[in-house]
């Protein structure tokens, strides 16, 4: 029975079910022809050590496709990464791959020489290439803030229905005739009775107020995380505000912060003030930056899904990215959103933080794909 288990954990690796772990082994397989021995020799041929390396080295490459398959699927910035660098990578799969157990056979028949492996990928060697070959021109300096902005509170007034009423009442007579005979002589009797009629309808109409909310700025740390990672992931140098800020003398997070809670926006004066301390600065390192990409994300508190029956948040991002130029103002090059997300959790913490994560993702793959279609 044992065997059985063992054999089904060989065909279908534990990591197959569930996210990848840096213990986790793949599987790969290779099959090379053994070339035919000159002469007049009729025994089985053997592979010669550099055609098993060989036959070893495409297991290798058909290992790092099944974590590739496995483990990216569900990540689309690693994945287009790896699309477009995937020769080089494949280059260095002796770096990446190691083979933790291996079994050959060979086919005497057919002059066939088969390899399996189970093999790790070393996947810090692999990020490591993804990023080292993304687009680190030393032109594109970033600094980019997310600010997020939790409803926790509404105000709503209703008002009761006014409703319309309208009334119509006819009234008339109406005529029965009765008549009686002894075979000679008719005759006619005529009663009236009177009636009446009454039709009614209208209209109901609903006069609400808009709702006031009033935001809370929260910690958006697990927001700007995400967006950093994948902007890194793809090759793009950011750095961090408060640094930028304290270096280069522009305004401090708190005064936006206190901004952003009033509206959801920053006023002109601190906006104005963050790029003057890019092109006025006499740090080489404050003129380095050309770009600037403000975020915020507006989420409601955690309600219950009548669906799920699990905490939900919904809420919507947006993004702009302005370049600093030397020589001419500040424009904007790229407008994203607004983007919908939509989180769960277990509780309205996890809802939230779940929430948090997903705008981010959201929002670094826009922008990403912005700068990318600009050539930048």
């Amino acid at each position: 029975m044992l065997r059985y288990i063992f054999l089904f954990l060989f065909l279908f690796p534990l990591n197959a079910f569930g996210q990848c772990m840096p213990e986790d082994l793949f599987n790969g397989k290779a099959t090379v022809e053994i070339p035919k021995p000159k002469g007049f020799f009729s025994g089985t041929p053997k592979p010669s050590p550099e055609l098993i390396e060989q036959a070893k080295s495409l297991a290798k490459l058909n290992a790092l496709k099944t974590y590739v398959s496995k483990c990216l699927k569900e990540d689309r910035t690693k994945m287009d990464r790896y699309l477009s660098v995937s020769d080089k990578i494949k280059s260095q799969i002796d770096l990446i791959v190691n083979i933790e157990r291996e079994k050959q056979s060979q086919n005497k028949d057919e002059r066939t020489l088969n390899v399996h492996v189970r093999a790790s990928v070393n996947s810090a060697a692999f990020d490591s290439m993804l990023v080292g070959t993304g687009r680190t021109k030393k032109k594109l300096r970033m600094i980019s803030f997310f600010i997020a902005r939790k409803a926790d509170s509404t105000d709503t007034k209703v008002f009761d229905d006014k409703v319309t009423k309208i009334t119509k009442n006819d009234a008339g007579v109406t005529a029965e005739k009765s008549a009686t005979t002894d075979g000679t002589t008719t005759a006619m009797n005529k009663e009236g009775s009177s009636y009446t009629k009454t039709q009614t309808g209208g209209s109901t109409v609903t006069k609400q107020r808009s709702s006031k909310r009033n935001w809370t700025v929260v910690s958006s740390k697990d927001l700007n995380a995400q967006v950093q990672k994948i902007m890194a992931d793809n090759g793009y140098k950011g750095g961090r505000y408060a640094s930028f800020a304290k270096t280069c003398g522009a305004p401090p997070m708190d005064i936006i912060n206190e901004e952003f809670s009033q509206n959801d926006t920053m006023s002109e004066d601190t906006e104005a003030a963050i790029f003057d301390a890019i092109l006025e600065s006499d740090s080489k390192r404050c003129k380095r930056i050309r770009y600037v990409t403000i975020g915020t994300l507006n989420y409601n508190t955690a309600l219950i899904s009548k669906t799920t029956g699990k905490p939900t948040v919904s809420g919507s991002v947006r993004v702009t990215i302005t370049e600093v130029p030397e020589d001419d103002f500040p424009q904007v090059i790229a407008s994203i959103g607004p983007i919908n997300i939509r989180a769960t959790g277990l509780e309205d913490n996890d809802a939230e933080k779940n929430a948090l994560k997903m705008a981010g993702k959201k929002a670094a793959q826009e922008i990403v794909d912005s700068l990318k279609a600009q050539g930048l």
